[in-house]
């Protein structure tokens, strides 16, 4: 007789790609990194997540979990819960207000976009948070659980199915004299693995 848990990992996935007893699944994200220097123009192009990851990308772990670009190793699967977007809390304040405000964030499944809104609803849930001397702050949303981004109907990233995000909007240029700019799209839900 199946758990109230596993009731709900077959819900979650609700595929061909997850079978009892064959695929570990667990509570843990998959995530990406863009970096780009202070001066650089922020574009569709450039702000590509889950793209340029793998050894080729000579990108730790800390920055992204992807081996392969644009899809999951084979036999995986991923039931999306929520997105978290967070920056480094180091971006000048110029920058910021020119990016949450100039920006939607796209998912894209295939060719076709499973989630898009502008950059502040995706909040992260995490970072850094609150004065520090004279300086304040900021960040996306309240650093924890309750914080997070959170999606009423998950969304499956069936087996080596394509996937990505992007920022779209108006190109925008980072200040010269600022820091640049960091970003995470963490993807929060349940990762399907073969059983070893």
């Amino acid at each position: 007789m199946a758990t109230a848990q596993q009731n709900m990992i077959m819900d979650a996935f609700n595929s061909e790609t997850y079978v009892s007893n064959r695929m570990d699944v667990q509570d843990t994200p998959i995530w990406d990194t863009v970096a780009l220097n202070a001066g650089s123009t922020i574009s569709i192009t450039a702000s590509v997540l889950f793209t340029n990851v793998g050894p080729q990308s000579g990108k730790s772990p800390a920055l992204t979990n992807m081996a392969q670009p644009q899809k999951l190793n084979a036999p995986e699967a991923f039931s999306i819960f929520g997105y978290s977007f967070r920056y480094s809390e180091n971006i000048s304040l110029l920058d910021i207000f020119g990016v949450l405000n100039g920006f939607c964030m796209q998912f894209f499944l295939g060719p076709k976009i499973f989630q898009q809104g502008p950059l502040w609803i995706y909040n992260a849930g995490g970072g850094i948070f609150g004065p520090s001397g004279a300086t304040t702050l900021l960040n996306n949303g309240n650093p924890n659980r309750d914080g997070m981004n959170k999606i009423a109907i998950n969304v499956v990233i069936e087996n080596q199915m394509a996937f990505y995000a992007q920022l779209n909007g108006n190109n925008y240029t980072l200040n010269a004299n600022g820091t640049g700019i960091t970003y995470q799209l963490v993807l929060r839900g349940l990762y399907a693995r073969g059983v070893l």
